[in-house]
Order: C-alpha cells, then structure tokens, then sequence
C-alpha cells in the first residue's frame, strides 16, 4: 500500500511541473511583430530579457511553444540573437499596407490634426514621432491598407515613414488658412510666444512685448477654433494667437 501512494505522489508531483512548463511543438513559419516586444530566453514571462524587437519586424521562427496562461510564443533569432516572442506583440498575419498596394505619386499633403508618422502603411507599425498639425509634407509613395484607408510616404525631420490620409489633406495647406492683405495689422494685447506654426503645440521663436504692432499677411485656425496670424517680428516670422492680438 505504501508503494503505491509513493507512486501516486510522484505522479501527481509530475503533473504539477508539467502544468506549470511550457508545451513545446516543432512547427516553424513567419511572424510580424504589432508592437514593441521583449525577446526573452525563454517561452514565457519568467525568462529574462535578451532585447527589445521593434513593431512592423518580418521575423522566421522555428519552435513554437505555449506557456501555463495558454499564450503561445515563437522561438526567433534577431541580430544574432536567438529567443522567445509573445504571441500577444506577434501575428502570423502580414500587416496591411504592403509593398503589393503601393504605388508612386508625388505630391504634397498638409495633416489636419497631430498624426504619427509610421514605419509602415498602417496601425500595427511602430511609431516614429509625431507630426503636429498643419505640417506640409512631400510624399512620394501612396499605399493603402486592408481598411481601404489610403497612407502617404514622408519625411519629417530626418525621418522617413508613413502619414494615415484620416489626418493629412492632399495639398500644400490645410484648408484651414485664409490670405489677407499685406497691410492688415494686429497689436498684440498681452506678451505673446511667436510660435512656429498655428498651434500651442508648436514651438516658441520668442516672446512679442504687449502693445507691439504687427503686420500680418496670412491667418489660420487650430483645432480649438482659434484664429492665427501670420506675422514678422525683428527679422523673424511665425504666429501669434489672437488671444493675445487683436486687429487694427
């Protein structure tokens, strides 16, 4: 009797360890990675870190392997390094806005609110910064992704990479500017940032005192409905808010 419950506790010891490790198959294929991800020594998120893998990666993996949350992970090797992907930052799906739906066409387009540029034609890519509103951007390839929504190769500050057309208007402004006279004038109501776009989220050129007055030959309204103007100040152009300006 006592050998028996030796064997039944060694089997039941047994199942334990194996509920908790990660069931391994011999199956291999390809992964895109939808996000930032950890490529870690091993099948689960117990294994330290080896580096992080950027999203948008095209990635070969030769294992496959499920962990005790029943999350499956790919076993890959990335500049040189060989580890584990989560299932959760992974599809064996190729993300849309393929080099198969492009197509070249030079032009220009002007964002008509903040928008990331990508590293590629759609959402599951990485974000490479942000571009605020009202940027006018040359674009020399158009792609459109599974959604039919069209996507714009750019570059911004030195960065190559993909703008969604929800937020970028084929053209060089953003509809929103009207021209005015060159000798329409504001003075400013209280100091004011000279701003280097129409928006508070643009940056500072320099601070205009109270009572100064300005010639402005351009206006433009930012997304809270707030009217801009174009103006130049000791040798210096930008915008003001008309917040802090009112016309002459």
């Amino acid at each position: 009797m006592t050998s028996v419950k030796k064997i039944l506790a060694a089997l039941l010891v047994a199942a334990l360890c194996l509920s908790g490790m990660a069931v391994a198959l011999a199956e291999s294929g390809t992964v895109w990675t939808t996000g930032n991800v950890n490529l870690r020594k091993g099948p689960g998120l117990d294994y330290g870190s080896i580096r992080s893998i950027s999203a948008g990666k095209q990635l070969d993996y030769d294992k496959t392997s499920t962990d005790g949350r029943g999350v499956q992970w790919y076993r890959v090797e990335y500049k040189g390094r060989t580890g584990w992907i989560s299932s959760r930052y992974a599809s064996t799906k190729k993300p849309s806005g393929g080099s198969g739906s492009s197509s070249a066409s030079d032009g220009r387009v002007t964002t008509t609110a903040s928008v990331n540029l990508r590293a590629g034609a759609g959402l599951g890519y990485e974000v490479l910064r942000t571009v605020p509103e009202g940027t006018s951007l040359t674009y020399d390839k158009t792609s459109k992704d599974d959604r039919g929504v069209t996507w714009y190769r750019v570059t911004y500050k030195k960065r190559t990479g993909w703008v969604s057309s929800a937020y970028a208007k084929k053209g060089g402004s953003s509809g929103r500017s009207n021209t005015s006279s060159g000798n329409s004038q504001v003075k400013t109501t209280g100091s004011v940032n000279l701003r280097t776009g129409a928006g508070l989220d643009y940056n500072d050129i320099c601070s205009i005192p109270k009572g100064t007055t300005l010639s402005y030959d351009e206006t433009r309204k930012d997304g809270r409905g707030v009217t801009w103007y174009h103006v130049a100040y000791n040798g210096k152009t930008g915008w003001v808010s008309s917040k802090y300006a009112r016309k002459k």
